[in-house]
């Protein structure tokens, strides 16, 4: 067992499980966590996929294959895209950092693979390798107003210059690691990236300068923010419009694989489903994946779930009918137990914006 492993097992009080493991759920209470989130926490995330994309054809080919324009990448910048199969729906969102030589992609819990036999399954003349090195590599999220600030001081180097789609690389006890900022497509403020072997001693020193955090509180800040994850939103039921992806799809660029399929659901305005919020007074248990009615009318699906920091709420992401996508507009959650009355909120929810 690793240190790290061994860190969360002592210390963590409940569990998830994501891409076959288990993962901190919190550390302490769930207001407590919110708070420290707000101002400076840290969060093993780790179960993130890292594909390593390589090859003198690795830009054109990826180009291919995704939604936005990523050619035009300096070293140290990164981009949000997405893969998308023919019919248009969505295989996995993405975050590209330009390495220079090759492209790391980090994926989504369990989506690695996938990406990584997307991308073989389209390598025909093309010199191009994608490996999977989700393992190899550790991943910490850096969360709050100080992030940045407390970052420096920790890595010695100007982390609040780091603008959002921008990465430094660094080196930490001789072992070269990345801070990268990454887009609105997520809740962090600072990613650090780091070798697998140096993971637990990194975690250990961060501790002194962030408090540890887990999935709930993490998972809390995405819903109130409107960002879609793996397997929730991010399944091959929606194509990127219906779950708020409009801005990492670029309209000018040249073929891709559902290219046809978005700008025509764009052209013609064809978009049937929303990405909306919604707040119920059930447990999260309770919604998660439940059928939301408005009368007798079937209007969507409940994608995510959370418990509120305060009082007995529960905060949850929806895919619903675009008709029926209107802010406080009061809808039935078909909850295993019966009917639960709930409320449709615009997104971001209120008070919540990007870091």
């Amino acid at each position: 067992m690793s240190t790290l492993t061994t860190y969360h097992t002592d210390h963590a009080q409940d569990f998830i499980e994501l891409s076959g493991e288990t993962w901190p759920r919190r550390y302490r209470s769930l207001p407590e966590e919110y708070a420290a989130a707000q101002t400076a926490a840290v969060m093993d995330r780790s179960f993130l996929g890292k594909v390593y994309v390589s090859g003198k054809d690795r830009e054109s080919l990826l180009h291919r294959l995704t939604t936005n324009e990523m050619r035009k990448m300096a070293v140290g910048e990164s981009c949000v895209n997405i893969f998308t199969n023919a019919k248009g729906r969505v295989i996995d969102l993405v975050e590209m950092l330009m390495l220079g030589e090759n492209y790391l992609l980090l994926t989504g819990p369990g989506r690695a693979a996938t990406v990584s036999k997307w991308i073989d399954k389209y390598t025909f003349l093309e010199e191009v390798k994608s490996v999977d090195e989700t393992n190899r590599y550790a991943l910490f999220s850096l969360l709050g107003a100080e992030a940045a600030a407390r970052a420096g001081d920790f890595f010695a180097l100007d982390a609040v210059g780091v603008s959002a789609g921008h990465f430094l690389k660094t080196a930490w006890r001789e072992t070269e690691l990345l801070l990268h900022h990454p887009h609105a497509a997520s809740a962090a403020r600072l990613n650090v990236i780091a070798a697998a072997e140096i993971a637990g001693e990194l975690w250990r020193e961060l501790l002194g300068h962030f408090s540890p955090i887990g999935f709930d509180v993490y998972d809390l800040l995405r819903i109130k923010r409107g960002i879609p994850a793996a397997d929730h939103e991010i399944v091959e039921d929606y194509n990127p419009h219906e779950i708020g992806l409009l801005p990492f799809i670029n309209f000018e660029k040249g073929c891709y694989i559902g290219q046809e399929v978005i700008a025509r659901l764009d052209s013609y305005q064809k978009v049937q489903r929303q990405l909306f919020g919604l707040q119920c007074a059930a447990g999260p248990e309770r919604v998660a994946g439940a059928a939301i009615f408005s009368g007798a009318q079937d209007i969507g699906k409940v994608t995510s779930a959370a418990r509120a920091v305060a009082g007995d709420d529960t905060l949850a992401l929806a895919v619903v009918r675009r008709t029926f996508a209107q802010p406080e507009l009061r809808v039935d959650v078909l909850t295993p137990s019966g009917p639960a009355a709930a409320v449709l909120k615009a997104l971001p929810f209120a008070g919540e914006a990007d870091q």
